[in-house]
C-alpha cells in the first residue's frame, strides 16, 4: 500500500555538518571566554564573536566568521593547502569589513577546521577582487588549523583595529581648535 502522506522537510547531511562546523568554532570561542552570536539573517556573515577581557568585562570590537563545511576536503600542493571555491562578490564584501572576517572551513571527516583571515588574503592577492569570474578558488594552509590559540589571535586582531580607530580619532580630535 503506497504512503500518501505529504513529504516532510528533511535534515540533510549538509545541514548536519554546517551545525557541526559552528559547534566546532563555538567550543574554541567559549574556551577563550568569549561568545558567538548568529545574526537573524545571513548576508555573508554566519556568526560574530564578541570578546571579553580576562576579568570578564566586554571589550570593544568583534570578529566575524563565514563557515564552510565539507565531507571532502580538496587538498592541493601535496596536501599542504586546501582549495575552496568562494563567490568573488563575497570576497569583495568581506575584504572591506572593518573587523576581522575569518573564513572557517570545517572537514567533517576529521572534525578539524582551518581558517583564513580574508582581509589579509585579499591584500596579498589583489587580483581576486578584480577577477571577472563568478567564483575563485581560495587557498588555505593546513598549518592554519582552528584552535583555541587561533581564536585568541582573532581577538588580538580585533583589539588592534579598535586601538587604531581610537588613535586616529584622538589625533583628529587633537587637531581641532576649541570654539
Amino acid at each position: 500500500m503506497p504512503d500518501n502522506s505529504p513529504q516532510r522537510k528533511r535534515r540533510t547531511r549538509e545541514h548536519v555538518i554546517e551545525d557541526m562546523s559552528e559547534n566546532h568554532l563555538e567550543r574554541f570561542v567559549l574556551l577563550n571566554g568569549h561568545v558567538l552570536r548568529r545574526p537573524s539573517r545571513d548576508y555573508g556573515v554566519d556568526v560574530t564573536m564578541f570578546h571579553f577581557a580576562d576579568d570578564g568585562t566586554i571589550e570593544n570590537g568583534e570578529v566575524r566568521f563565514q563557515l564552510k563545511a565539507t565531507n571532502n576536503l580538496n587538498l592541493i600542493r601535496r596536501g599542504t593547502e586546501i582549495s575552496i571555491p568562494i563567490k568573488t562578490g563575497d570576497i569583495h564584501y568581506w575584504s572591506f569589513e572593518i573587523y576581522p572576517l575569518i573564513l572557517v572551513v570545517f572537514d567533517a571527516k576529521s572534525e578539524t577546521a582551518y581558517w583564513l583571515h580574508v582581509q589579509e588574503y585579499a591584500k596579498s592577492h589583489p587580483d581576486i577582487i578584480k577577477s571577472g569570474q563568478e567564483t575563485i578558488n581560495v587557498h588555505i594552509s593546513i598549518s592554519d588549523q582552528l584552535t583555541a590559540q587561533s581564536v585568541a589571535e582573532f581577538r588580538n586582531k580585533s583589539l588592534l583595529i579598535v586601538n587604531s580607530l581610537r588613535n586616529s580619532r584622538m589625533s583628529s580630535d587633537d587637531n581641532r581648535k576649541p570654539k
